[in-house]
């Protein structure tokens, strides 16, 4: 999944779930896991990896600061960052050139990572974006 997708169902997660905060905390962090299995369309294994990838940090970083316009408070921003920040060890590991190999347990190479093609998995991901992020503002307002 693209960072973006983690970013805002962690921010949507974190909106919405009440407390403790431990569980809010375990469901963030077991939301990348689970939106791993989802059938997506990774750009990490195709060309123009850094074009993909500078564009999806944009989306993040921008859904992120319009969170924070909104009111998030910074608790909600933090999970948010946090539920995409495991997808560092995917950065990290394609440029030391280790191919996809990754500390985050969806990240190794026997989870049944979901796959599919970019005209499902580029659509499927930005409607998990949209009704996320649409969940935030109307909890936010």
């Amino acid at each position: 999944m693209w960072v973006i997708v983690h970013v805002s169902v962690g921010l949507a997660i974190a909106e919405t779930m009440p407390g403790p905060f431990w569980l809010v905390l375990l469901a963030v962090i077991a939301s990348h896991l689970l939106l791993d299995l989802v059938p997506h369309w990774d750009y990490t294994l195709r060309l123009h990896v850094i074009s993909w990838a500078i564009v999806d940090a944009g989306m993040s970083i921008a859904a992120l600061a319009a969170a924070y316009a909104l009111g998030a408070s910074p608790w909600v921003l933090a999970m948010g960052m946090l539920s995409g920040f495991p997808d560092l060890d995917v950065v990290a590991s394609a440029a030391c050139g280790r191919g996809g190999k990754g500390w985050f347990p969806s990240h190794w190479r026997r989870f049944p990572h979901g796959r599919c093609g970019p005209w499902v998995g580029i659509p499927l991901q930005l409607a998990i974006v949209g009704g996320c992020l649409a969940i935030v503002a109307f909890s936010l307002s």
